[in-house]
Order: C-alpha cells, then structure tokens, then sequence
C-alpha cells in the first residue's frame, strides 16, 4: 500500500511542526505506539473472543486514537470500522482480525519509520 494511503501527511506535517521541524517528538511517540499498540490488538481479540461488543468498541476506540495522533490513517480507519461494529453490538471481525490487525500495524509502524528516516535525511 502507498505511503499515502497509509500516513496522514497533513498530521505528520503538524507532528514536525510542533517539534520545530524536528522528529524527536515522533521518534517518542512512535516507540510509544509500538509499546502500547499489541496491548490494544490483544483488548480487542480478547473482546471480540468474549462476545462483548462494548469492550470490543472501547478497545477500538483507544487504539484509533493512538493511530490517528500519529497519522497511521489505514490503521485508524480499521480500528474505527472495529469500533463501529462493537458500538452496533457485534463483534463479528472475521476470522483474519488478528492478521489484518498485525498487518496494518506492521505496515503503520514501517510507513512511520520511513516518514522518519527521510525526514531526517533531508534536514541534514
């Protein structure tokens, strides 16, 4: 999936903004992103393996917040729609929710790593 489709340019813009054109802010919050992000995809499994959809929208509710800080746009949108379907009382997310979850992560985190690594070759 292109870059584009996957990080919020207009939010990892705001994030270099904010740290004065830096990228020590998103360095520190990425590596919050990775400690807290499998905690959040466990919540949901775990909701989604109890049958309860409101834990299932509360857990996907946090982790599309963590995402969308960080401008992980495919990511949050995944956990928006998981958040949409705990708030419908389901909990139905398909027998790949965990690959698909895992993936989208791994595929945020490699995006963000790469915004990073770019960033700081061009500010040199």
């Amino acid at each position: 999936m292109p870059a584009s489709d996957l990080l919020d340019q207009t939010t990892l813009a705001n994030l270099v903004e904010l740290d004065d054109g830096g990228y020590g802010l998103m360095k520190e919050m990425l590596a919050i992103f990775r400690e807290d992000t499998p905690r959040r995809i466990q919540d949901i499994l775990s909701a989604t393996g109890q049958k309860d959809a409101e834990a299932l929208s509360r857990a996907a509710h946090a982790l599309k917040g963590g995402a969308g800080t960080l401008g992980a746009k495919a990511f949050r949108a995944l956990a928006a729609d998981l958040e949409a379907l705990g708030r419908s009382g389901s909990t139905d997310g398909g027998s790949d929710l965990r690959q698909r979850l895992e993936a989208a992560f791994k595929e945020a985190e490699a995006a963000l790593e790469s915004f990073i690594r770019e960033g700081e070759g061009n500010s040199v």
